[in-house]
């Protein structure tokens, strides 16, 4: 019993965390490749937001996909998890980075977390059913 709950939270951890370690690795290859765009104290140009919520998108697709991967049963209820955590750290992130990029762009992350995690989870677990076991 006691494994199986560490398995279902860390299921959802690692597909949390893999989406996060992308963004981390892609936000740090925009600035590497458009340094003179990142510049302190100014918003990152459109362009470049987009960019990043692009990509952050898709990184959500495959967290989902890796939930859904890892979970030790019932995948959905694991990318339920995974969706909620992801939407709760998204508030908290949102609130406290007020400001510091265009509001159209947290917002987008906060709209697009859901959706696109659930095709991950599609895309591996294939059609939900919540039907009581």
């Amino acid at each position: 019993m006691a494994s199986t709950t560490v398995r279902s939270v860390l299921s959802v951890l690692a597909g949390w965390a893999s989406v996060g370690a992308l963004v981390v690795a892609t936000d740090g290859l925009l600035m590497a490749v458009f340094p003179d765009r990142y510049v302190a104290g100014r918003l990152p140009p459109d362009s470049l937001a987009a960019i990043s919520l692009a990509t952050s998108t898709i990184w959500s697709v495959a967290g989902g996909w890796v939930t859904a991967r890892l979970a030790p049963f019932k995948p959905w209820h694991h990318i339920l998890g995974l969706i909620l955590w992801g939407e709760l750290l998204g508030f908290v992130s949102t609130a406290f980075t007020w400001g510091q990029t265009q509001l159209w762009y947290q917002v987008g992350l906060l709209i697009l977390w859901t959706p696109a995690v659930c095709l991950g989870g599609w895309l591996r677990a294939g059609k939900p059913s919540f039907r009581a076991a």
